[in-house]
C-alpha cells in the first residue's frame, strides 16, 4: 500500500509546498508542515522536478488507468489480485528531482551540497546521508540534467540493456520520441548502434529527434512504418526496436519492423486491454522475443547505482542530452496548467516545475 500522508510527513519525506492528487482526478499544490531532521539524514530543498509523462499522467484525471488504483498488489505473489486499491486518493508522487541541501547531520555532506533523487514533487525532503553521498550532482550538470539522473536516465539505460547488444553496429528503431524515446535513441547510439531511427506520430516531437541527428519516420495514417523501413534496410537488416510510448499499436508495429526472431524491448507503461496487438501475424509467424523493458525489473547485469553512474557518465561526456531536451518549466504552484498542457504533445514535450 502506498504511505499515507500523515506518515510521509513525520519522516520528512515531503513538506512544505507539494504536489498531490486527489480524489476528483485533479492536481494541485497543498502545504506541509516540515518534520525535524532526524539523524543520520540532510534536508534537501528541491529546486526543481519534473513530471513524468507516462507513469504520473495515470494516476491524473477522472479516468486515472493506473492498475493500483483499481487492484491489490500481492508482493508475496507477484500478482495483481481483486481488493483494496493499492493505491488510494490523496497521492503524492514524483521520481524526477534535484536540489539543495540546506539542513544536514553529518560532516561530509554539507550545506550548499546539489544533490539529484527521485523523491516527490516537494519543497523539502528528508534523504539518508548514505543516499545523499551516493546522489551527488556534478558540478558540470545543470538543475535541470539533474532532475533526470536518478530515475529517466536510468529506465532509458536500463532499456538499452535488454537489447543485449544486439543493436550493436546495426540499425535500432525507437517508437515514440517522448522524453523517454529521445534518451533511449541517444544510449542506443552511444552503445554501438550504427544507425537509430525514430518514429512519432507528431512532427514537432520528430523535429527535436533530428536536431540530435537521428533519422526520423512520421507515422502518419498512411504511412506504414515498418514496410518502409523494411524496404529500406531489408527483411533482416533491423535487430531491435525499442517501444516507448505505451501504445499497444506502436508495440505491434515494433514486432511487425525487426528481422525474424529479432527484439522488441517494451518500454512504454501499457494500460487497459491491448487493442491493436495481433499476436497471430508477424509476432506469430517471425518468432519475435518481446522482452520487458520496464525499470521496476533491473536488468540482472546492473544495479541503481551503475544505472545512475553510466547515466552520469553519457552525460557529463556529451553523448547524452538531458537538461538540454526542450521542457515548459512553471512554479509549483502552477501544476495544474503544467498536467494540463501535457495533455497537448504537440506544443509541449515536458514541464518542469520550479520551487524558486
Amino acid at each position: 500500500m502506498a504511505p499515507p500522508i500523515d506518515e510521509l510527513v513525520a519522516e520528512g519525506r515531503i513538506g512544505g509546498r507539494t504536489v498531490r492528487i486527489v480524489d476528483t482526478g485533479d492536481v494541485e499544490c497543498g502545504t506541509y508542515p516540515v518534520a525535524p531532521l532526524r539523524d543520520g539524514h540532510v534536508r534537501v530543498r528541491t529546486v526543481r522536478s519534473a513530471i513524468s509523462p507516462g507513469t504520473e499522467m495515470t494516476f491524473y484525471g477522472k479516468s486515472a488507468t493506473n492498475v493500483y488504483l483499481h487492484k491489490t498488489w500481492d508482493e508475496s505473489l507477484r500478482l495483481f489480485v481483486a481488493g483494496t486499491p493499492s493505491a488510494t486518493y490523496p497521492l503524492t508522487f514524483g521520481y524526477r528531482a534535484a536540489g539543495e541541501v540546506v539542513e544536514s547531520g553529518v560532516d561530509d555532506v554539507p550545506v550548499g551540497s546539489r544533490v539529484f533523487g527521485s523523491w516527490r514533487h516537494t519543497e523539502y525532503t528528508a534523504l539518508e546521508a548514505d543516499a545523499a553521498r551516493r546522489q551527488a550532482l556534478p558540478a558540470d550538470l545543470s538543475w535541470d540534467d539533474g532532475v533526470d539522473v536518478a530515475q529517466m536516465g536510468p529506465i532509458c539505460v536500463n532499456a538499452v540493456a535488454y537489447a543485449e547488444g544486439e543493436h550493436e553496429g546495426g540499425v535500432a528503431v525507437v517508437f515514440g520520441a517522448g522524453p523517454v524515446g529521445l534518451l533511449t535513441a541517444q544510449i542506443a547510439r552511444a552503445t554501438g548502434a550504427a544507425t537509430v531511427h525514430v518514429v512519432d506520430r507528431i512532427r514537432s516531437r520528430l523535429a527535436i529527434a533530428e536536431r540530435l541527428g537521428f533519422r526520423t519516420v512520421e507515422a502518419a495514417p498512411d504511412v506504414d512504418v515498418a514496410v518502409t523501413l523494411k524496404r529500406e534496410h531489408g527483411s533482416e537488416g533491423i535487430a531491435v526496436a525499442f517501444e516507448c510510448t505505451g501504445s499497444a499499436r506502436a508495440l505491434h508495429e515494433g514486432i511487425r519492423t525487426v528481422r525474424r526472431r529479432g527484439t522488441v524491448v517494451a518500454v512504454g507503461f501499457y494500460q487497459g486491454q491491448a487493442e491493436g496487438l495481433f499476436l497471430g501475424d508477424e509476432f506469430h509467424h517471425n518468432g519475435i522475443a518481446v522482452r520487458c523493458g520496464q525499470i521496476g525489473n533491473v536488468h540482472p547485469a546492473w544495479t541503481w547505482d551503475r544505472l545512475r553512474a553510466r547515466t552520469i557518465e553519457l552525460a557529463t561526456s556529451g553523448q547524452l542530452v538531458l537538461g538540454g531536451l526542450p521542457r515548459t518549466t512553471l512554479p509549483v504552484e502552477r501544476v495544474a496548467e503544467g498536467f494540463a498542457a501535457l495533455g497537448r504533445p504537440d506544443e509541449v514535450l515536458q514541464v518542469v516545475l520550479s520551487y524558486d
